[in-house]
């Protein structure tokens, strides 16, 4: 299933405390030839065009899907991973995050080949800690930036098999949230997404 039988802890924490993400294979081919087998049958629907007004607005052209069968890969999927993430975290200390990480938000996104994808922005400060996304299919780019702007990006590597891991308020201590944003679809990309949602 995973290509690590533990997280490098370390190296993460300090990645996520310098860049605000970082990534690193971890999705074996079998696994990750099921999930694609798997996003592709699912019940898609168009996300909104936009988000916000004026300086804050964020351009995105995606599809997303959050509901899934009680027996679906991606429900064994996020409770292989949390396993995986408290047998790397739970026992450290002092505990990098605010509060234990529970991953309770599920989202599968498609971009299709040629579209936008999503333009710089921050995630939503209910997702705490950590934002985890798993490439599961198809090629783009996934960038950090200091603004909206795009100004001084930097391409974090989220090839087929690639965890993206970007910081959340809670991580850390740090409460900054960074900028990025996704695009180049060269061809049709699906990333399914672990969050903690404390809404």
């Amino acid at each position: 299933m995973f290509t690590l039988s533990r997280l490098p802890a370390d190296e993460l924490l300090e990645a996520l405390a310098r860049d605000g993400a970082v990534s690193l294979p971890l999705i074996d081919e079998e696994l990750r030839s099921r999930l694609l087998d798997a996003a592709g049958g699912a019940a898609f629907r168009p996300a909104r065009a936009s988000i916000g007004e004026g300086e804050r607005i964020v351009y995105q052209r995606m599809e997303v899907c959050d509901t899934f069968s009680g027996g679906s890969i991606f429900f064994r999927l996020r409770d292989a991973f949390q396993a995986l993430w408290d047998a790397s975290f739970s026992q450290r200390s002092p505990y990098p995050f605010e509060s234990p990480v529970v991953f309770n938000d599920l989202m599968l996104q498609r971009y299709r080949k040629g579209e936008l994808g999503i333009s710089p922005h921050r995630d939503r400060s209910s997702y705490r800690n950590v934002i985890c996304l798993f490439v599961i299919g198809g090629r783009g780019r996934f960038l950090v930036c200091e603004d909206r702007a795009g100004t001084r990006a930097v391409e974090i590597a989220s090839a087929p098999g690639d965890l993206v891991l970007t910081r959340a308020p809670g991580c850390l201590g740090l409460a900054r949230r960074p900028f990025h944003c996704v695009r180049d679809i060269a061809s049709t990309r699906y990333v399914f997404g672990l969050r903690h949602d404390v809404s």
